[in-house]
């Protein structure tokens, strides 16, 4: 790449990166492209919630299995993992609580 196009890609990841907050860049420009490519079909997203310390998961998985109706799991004590198809503004939405640190995890075309 030449140094002008590496200086372009730079600032768009990093205006990204800041619009994002919380969530994982990497999982957010896949989620997004396969948006763009397949507008008709939410990606298949299997998420990584990480909490603070000392927040009651039990009650998290239940609140994202219920306004979401992802399939939910406890991962440790303080990891929650959700599955279902998902948009970037259903992630942006999951990453308005508070007791959230930060948002990964993985995208794909399928959905199962």
């Amino acid at each position: 790449m030449s140094s002008t196009a590496e200086t372009i890609y730079d600032g768009f990841l990093s205006n990204v990166e800041k619009a994002l907050g919380k969530i994982d860049l990497e999982l957010a420009l896949q989620v997004m492209l396969f948006e763009r490519k397949m507008p008709d079909a939410y990606p298949m997203v299997e998420l990584e919630i990480h909490y603070k310390d000392g927040v009651d998961t039990a009650s998290k998985i239940s609140y994202v299995r219920d306004r979401y109706g992802f399939l939910v799991a406890g991962h440790d004590k303080h990891e929650v993992l959700a599955r279902g198809n998902m948009n970037i503004d259903m992630i942006q939405e999951i990453a308005q609580d508070p007791q959230i640190e930060k948002l990964a995890g993985s995208a794909s075309v399928a959905s199962y």
